[in-house]
Formats: C-alpha cells, sequence, structure tokens
C-alpha cells in the first residue's frame, strides 16, 4: 500500500510502522456465509408463520361450522404466525448486512489508524488508551478487537477485520502499545503456592 493513502492523516514526524488492508475474498466469504444463514432462518420461519396462518384459518373454518372448547386456543395459531413472520422479517432484513466499513488499518508508533475505501479516516485509537488485545473469530484468519482502557461495556473497540496476516497485527500492537510487566513481578505460576 502506498503511503500516499496515509499521509493526509499523519502529524508531523509520524510515520506508518505497520499496515494492512482487508482481503476482499475474506469479506465477501463471511458475508456470503451470514447472508446464507439469515436467508435460511427467514425462509424456514416464513414458511412455519404461513402453516401456522392456515392452521388459523382451518380453524376458524371448522369453528363457524361447529363451534367447540377448543376455539379458545384458536388465537395462539395466529400470535404464533405473527411472530414467526416478525421472525422472518428480521432474518430477510438481516441479509442486507454490508460488513465493517473499514478497508485499510496502520499503525504507528503513537496510534492505529483505520481508513474506509475512499481513505477518509474512520477510527483511530491512542496508543495510551490500548488495554489489551484479542483474536477472535474465523479459525485461520481472526478479526483482531484492541480493547481500550476505561471501556468496562467494550462499546469504543478498534476493529481490525477481515485481514489475511492478523497475528502480525496483534503482535505488533503488543509489542509497540502494551508495557511488558516488570521483570520482579511474580508470573502465575510463581505467585500460587
Amino acid at each position: 500500500m502506498t503511503d500516499a493513502i496515509w499521509s493526509p492523516h499523519l502529524q508531523p514526524g509520524e510515520r506508518i510502522l505497520w499496515s494492512a488492508t482487508a482481503s476482499a475474498d475474506l469479506r465477501r466469504a463471511d458475508i456470503s456465509r451470514q447472508r446464507l444463514i439469515y436467508g435460511a432462518a427467514g425462509a424456514f420461519s416464513l414458511l412455519v408463520a404461513v402453516l401456522l396462518a392456515a392452521r388459523f384459518l382451518e380453524s376458524l373454518a371448522s369453528f363457524t361450522a361447529q363451534p367447540s372448547m377448543l376455539a379458545a386456543f384458536m388465537p395462539l395459531y395466529l400470535v404464533f404466525a405473527l411472530a414467526m413472520g416478525a421472525l422472518a422479517l428480521w432474518g430477510f432484513r438481516r441479509m442486507s448486512v454490508r460488513g465493517p466499513a473499514a478497508i485499510h488499518y496502520a499503525g504507528t508508533a503513537t496510534r492505529l489508524l483505520a481508513l474506509d475505501m475512499a481513505g477518509q479516516l474512520i477510527a483511530e485509537m491512542q496508543g495510551a488508551d490500548i488495554d489489551s488485545v484479542l483474536a477472535s473469530g474465523r479459525r485461520r484468519t481472526p478479526d483482531v478487537y484492541v480493547l481500550r482502557k476505561n471501556d468496562p461495556k467494550e462499546e469504543h473497540v478498534f476493529a481490525i477485520e477481515y485481514i489475511d496476516r492478523p497475528i502480525d497485527a496483534k503482535s505488533f500492537i503488543e509489542e509497540t502499545f502494551i508495557p511488558e510487566p516488570p521483570a520482579d513481578f511474580p508470573s502465575a505460576a510463581e505467585a500460587t503456592p
């Protein structure tokens, strides 16, 4: 990646030490998988909703022909049909997932940056704000999540997603921004009696 995309966002004297671009193949595969799951859930829910609605109409027709005590349960078919219809709508709406906006990621000696497809800065995290780094998600290419200090609900996580070498990103962040414990600090094995 050229430095031209990063130069408008760098402060004087700051330089890129690590950078990565999200893999189009990884993004496409994950988004396709999500669409398949939500589409299948929506289709199944829609089928159940139609069957329950048909059963409601059938019960309604039989009740008008010959009333019985089972008529008290008849509205349950309609309630469950509406609930399954809402679940189907949720599944179909979730199929329109687009994925994260960030495409380009970089790290300097002082902060992390994320740019969108147009090269606009959409996220940054100062190195002093970094608490810890997690790799999670896919087995071979996990996403990297950088947690902020003083953010117990993890509402402002810096996500590095769909890159080809996530462990390199995690290593860079840990080595650059997370200090090693002092040498006289006992390890967990030494601290337990």
